[in-house]
């Protein structure tokens, strides 16, 4: 894609180029955090269907509970991923390392695809979707941050949050779309065929999906910003870790803003299953409110985005904020005892609305916090261990959370969560819509 830079009021901004340049490098810079998602979401939802193939026990449940590990497993890898691929970034270049994010997360799907199970190869089985699952994490630790920087800084300084948005969006429809594939998959295909080979088929979707993406970031350019640094290059890789030493604040409010995923994997995950643990909600049902509160959410966020580029960034990060710490435990209540379907519907809607302002300018908040010789370094070491910490085990403890004190200690959990991003936004985080990022 080509495009002139210019410099306006001492800011380097992009001049719009043809309207299907600038629509590639969007879905190029967004496809990626998309497939990574449909990857986890699919394991999610047909870890049971494979369970008794790849980890076989005497209980079922055991099978299952051996499957979700793994899943959480893929989460540990992310810092590791982060650590690695976000210096590389900074210093070979956004597009390059797009295309190695992509690359890997395909193999791990074709990998999980075509594994043998136990009882062909044994303990080798297992081993082999261990191995995967490391794979699609190492490649998710990277993905985020250099995909978000890319998206940013080819955006211009007025529509900066709206143009990066996307990238978030993907969240969203990437887990309507594993639904539908899930859903399509075990009502078309007969029982034994699903369970002997038919759960494959997502995951070579998957993999599918991935060389499509491969072939779309191809042909992208380098961000202007990373053009314009090219003395970044010179330094070795430690030396852009070593960097980071003099941005601990910026560092630390990634961290404390990405605490805030908490609520993204309470709402739009674990929230159907804790509506039937409390209320006794049909599975089916919550799971039909679920889609209406993600296509919300997908359309909360670019309108946000396209407000914060206009009223700023800090208004929204305080919102989403000050609206979980205040409400959190009326909704949740809301659950407790024989909630309808409208009951849960409007409880997920207003939760995936809350997340929506957050989400639709953190991308860009992280983006604009740091310098672009260390940009995706910034944003990726501190976001995957949070990720890691906080992430995968939000539903876990907002079980144990919910047999200690109901929706009530869920709450707490969450609110001081809450007031911990409050006073770091507060006190810490700066305005950043207008800057320039190089």
């Amino acid at each position: 894609m080509s495009e002139s830079v210019r410099a306006y009021g001492g800011a380097t901004t992009l001049r719009d180029s043809a309207a299907p340049s600038r629509l590639k490098t969007i879905f190029g810079g967004s496809i990626g955090h998309f497939i990574e998602w449909y990857e986890w979401s699919i394991y999610g939802l047909l870890a049971g269907i494979f369970a008794s193939q790849m980890f076989p026990a005497s209980d079922a449940l055991v099978s299952l509970i051996a499957s979700f590990s793994v899943f959480a497993i893929g989460f540990a890898a992310r810092p590791i991923g982060a650590l690695v691929l976000s210096p590389m970034a900074d210093k070979y270049g956004r597009r390059t390392m797009l295309s190695a994010t992509i690359i890997m997360a395909g193999l791990g799907s074709l990998i999980i695809a075509l594994c043998p199970t136990y009882g062909q190869i044994g303990i080798l089985a297992p081993v082999i979707i261990v191995l995967a699952r490391l794979l699609q994490g190492f490649s998710a630790g990277g993905e985020f941050q250099i995909a978000v920087t890319f998206l940013n800084e080819h955006a211009s300084d007025r529509n900066r949050a709206l143009n990066a948005s996307p990238q978030m969006v993907s969240i969203g429809l990437s887990v309507l779309i594993a639904t539908a594939v899930a859903g399509l998959t075990t009502r078309f295909i007969p029982t034994d065929a699903l369970a002997s080979w038919g759960w494959r088929v997502p995951f070579l979707i998957g993999a599918l999906l991935s060389l499509y993406g491969l072939y779309m970031r191809r042909g992208l350019t380098e961000t202007p910003a990373f053009e314009k640094d090219r003395h970044a290059q010179k330094l070795s890789l430690g030396g852009i870790v070593a960097s980071l030493a003099k941005y601990p604040k910026e560092a630390f409010i990634v961290f404390v803003v990405q605490m805030n995923g908490v609520q993204y994997y309470l709402w739009l995950i674990f929230l159907p299953t804790y509506a039937n643990l409390v209320g006794g909600l049909d599975r089916s049902a919550g799971f039909a409110g679920n889609i209406a509160a993600t296509a919300a959410y997908c359309i909360g966020v670019p309108v946000f985005a396209y407000l914060s580029d206009r009223i700023g960034r800090k208004p929204f990060l305080i919102g989403s904020a000050a609206c979980f710490l205040i409400f959190t435990y009326p909704l949740l209540s809301m659950l407790v005892g024989s909630p309808s379907f409208g009951t849960f519907l409007f409880v997920a809607v207003v939760g995936a609305l809350f997340i929506a302002l957050n989400n639709s300018v953190i991308g860009t908040v992280f983006s604009e916090l740091f310098p672009t010789k260390v940009r995706t370094s910034g944003i990726g070491i501190p976001y995957a261990v949070c990720a890691a910490i906080f992430g995968g085990t939000a539903p876990l403890l907002a079980t144990w959370l919910h047999g200690l004190g109901g929706p009530l200690y869920i709450s707490i959990y969450v609110g001081v969560i809450c007031a911990i991003t409050l006073a770091t936004h507060f006190f810490l985080t700066p305005e950043t819509r207008g800057r320039p990022l190089d």
